[in-house]
């Protein structure tokens, strides 16, 4: 079940393209592009669907601007016809009419293809392959084995990393008489992750085990 931001005026109570999608994903919904903008941001999800037809516009230049702000979300463009010459950046473009199945196709689509690259959790994003971490709002290019510990404990939100396990998924040893390089990577880890790294929100200590990354709850937006 992924994540998905639709922009645009949808009703989600009468519009069978929602309906069809509320049954296999989570669905927000934003009813312009700026708001969109802020909320992805922030929540990172993992595809948006701009159904500029439901907008009355070509939506080119919102489609642009999401794209180029989030360069590692997919986008699909829906939009209203006919065909233009201004060019979309988007990664699909349906045409209206779009059925349920042509846009079911081209959303499994391109989350087959980010599925393996891209890990999410919260408002956090890591593209494993590139290891760049994309967190409130900004990319910040990691170091190899920063990149390792980041992924860890985003695939294990809530969950209590010990500092054992850490060491053998990340140096490949088990050793625990210093642990002193894995005290200044996680200090690295908090400073890609936190706003705060002094005051952690998210990345905490838990005394005499490891770490656990807590998430905040979120919540649908209308």
């Amino acid at each position: 079940m992924a994540r998905i931001l639709i922009v645009g005026r949808v009703q989600t109570k009468h519009n069978t393209l929602v309906y069809a999608l509320q049954k296999h994903h989570d669905l927000w919904i934003s009813p312009s592009g700026k708001k969109a903008l802020a909320f992805a941001r922030e929540h990172l999800p993992e595809l948006i669907i701009l159904d500029a037809a439901s907008m009355r516009t070509p939506g080119i230049r919102i489609g642009n601007n999401l794209k180029s702000a989030l360069p590692h979300i997919p986008l699909i463009h829906i939009h209203p016809g006919p065909k233009s010459r201004d060019a979309s950046t988007a990664d699909a473009i349906l045409y209206e009419p779009v059925s349920v199945r042509r846009l079911s196709n081209q959303i499994n689509r391109l989350l087959d293809l980010t599925s393996d690259n891209i890990v999410t959790a919260g408002p956090f994003s890591l593209n494993v392959a590139q290891r760049i971490l994309i967190t409130h709002g900004q990319e910040v290019e990691l170091t190899p084995k920063v990149a390792r510990l980041v992924e860890l404990f985003l695939r294990n939100p809530g969950k209590i990393m010990d500092r054992k396990m850490l060491m053998k998924q990340v140096w490949d040893t088990e050793y625990l008489g210093d642990t002193r390089t894995l005290d200044v990577h996680i200090r690295w880890v908090r400073e890609a992750l936190e706003e705060f790294p002094g005051k952690p929100r998210h990345l905490k200590t838990v005394r005499g085990i490891g770490y656990r990354l807590e998430l905040p709850t979120l919540n649908g937006m209308e």
